[in-house]
């Protein structure tokens, strides 16, 4: 276990990630913390970890676990034993690493946060088995929405004290996206950018994402309005095929534009060039990219689900989950509308401006941090 000592010293954390890279969100509360708090943060990444290209970046530590069911073996237990009794707290972030992690930091003596950033529709039945029992070895369980923690099975809220779970939601970089402004976007045909009205939406190509409604809904304002409207998606994933083929059946395929994985700079940089937002999704616990777009003062349309509408109540327009038809004419409706376009844009703005920062967040976690150690703020 870590030495105790007088306040002075600055607190350690090791965040325990499955893998790691530029756009993952761990990486975003790491890098946001380093630079608004004097918390030291680390980041172990069990299986991958990429390259980050920022000022402020975690030092990265791969632990190399073996690549099997488990991902456990006697060598990897005994260097997280000894690493994790280096630091005053382990944070774990995903089901699998995570799960490992705290019960490896509990026989280190090291206190652990549990960090939960998706409703448990997304886990796999195993993982949430693993994650809901290990949970309770937590001091705190940090749910970054209500959504998420009301999403807890039974079984999970009866193991888990309420006391102990905070809601801190994701943080956004707002001078970050600012820089991206007029920077351009590679690979888009020209007839995708000088489109009338350009649509977009960001997010891996997923039936949770629901890009199948976007693309019908798209359609549907094309056939409506007398204005070319166009669609650009940050994003990639299996379904990819089968939303290009959609497209071309309604007869848009040249209207629609996948741009697949890139870095968050270019989608950045999209997120100013569009004139409307969508997501569609049918579930989610907090999206990272819906806050990032609000933060661009692009005017936005999400389903009706309750991590959106909760949150975002006064600064977006919502359509029912898969209704193609609804959001085909909200979609109109703000083409219509230039005034309400900008008054929801502006209130978005606002919004993040007043709840979102990543420095906001950021001290949240450090407060949450000496809450946990019971130690003074600085």
């Amino acid at each position: 276990m870590s030495e105790p000592d007088d306040g002075n010293c600055p607190i350690r954390v090791c965040f325990v990630v499955n893998a790691i890279g530029e756009t993952s969100v761990p990486g975003d509360i790491a890098a946001g913390i380093i630079q608004h708090t004097d918390v030291e943060v680390d980041v172990l990444a069990w299986w991958q970890a990429d390259e980050f290209h920022r000022e402020e970046t975690p030092d990265i530590i791969e632990i190399g676990a073996p690549d099997t069911r488990l991902g456990l073996d006697q060598t990897t237990y005994r260097e997280c034993l000894d690493l994790f009794a280096d630091y005053d707290l382990v944070q774990a972030h995903h089901c699998h690493s995570g799960s490992l992690a705290k019960i490896i930091a509990r026989h280190s003596g090291t206190p652990t946060v549990s960090r939960e950033g998706n409703m448990r529709r997304g886990f796999t039945r195993e993982g949430r088995i693993a994650n809901g029992l290990t949970n309770p070895l937590s001091s705190r369980v940090v749910c970054n929405s209500n959504a998420v923690y009301r999403s807890f099975r039974r079984w999970e809220r009866l193991l888990l004290d309420e006391s102990r779970v905070e809601i801190i939601p994701n943080g956004v970089d707002v001078d970050r996206i600012d820089d991206a402004i007029g920077k351009p976007l590679p690979g888009v045909p020209s007839e995708i950018l000088t489109a009338d009205v350009l649509v977009g939406s960001a997010g891996m190509l997923t039936p949770q994402k629901d890009h199948e409604t976007l693309i019908r809904a798209v359609a549907g304002a094309n056939e409506f309005l007398d204005r070319d409207v166009a669609l650009v998606i940050a994003g990639e994933g299996d379904l990819r095929g089968s939303l290009e083929e959609l497209a071309n059946e309604l007869g848009i395929g040249d209207s629609v534009h996948i741009l697949g994985l890139v870095e968050r700079e270019v989608v950045y940089a999209m997120l100013h060039q569009i004139d409307v937002y969508c997501m569609p999704s049918r579930w989610e616990g907090f999206s990272a990219a819906a806050v990032e777009a609000i933060a661009s003062e692009t005017p936005c349309i999400f389903s009706d689900i309750s991590a959106f509408t909760i949150p975002y109540e006064n600064v977006a327009l919502f359509h029912p989950v898969g209704d193609h038809a609804a959001l085909s004419k909200r979609l109109v409706e703000l083409v219509g509308d230039a005034e309400k376009a900008r008054d929801l844009a502006s209130a978005g703005r606002h919004l993040v401006e007043s709840t979102y920062t990543i420095e906001r967040i950021s001290n949240a976690y450090a407060d949450l941090y000496r809450d946990v150690l019971d130690r003074p703020g600085e």
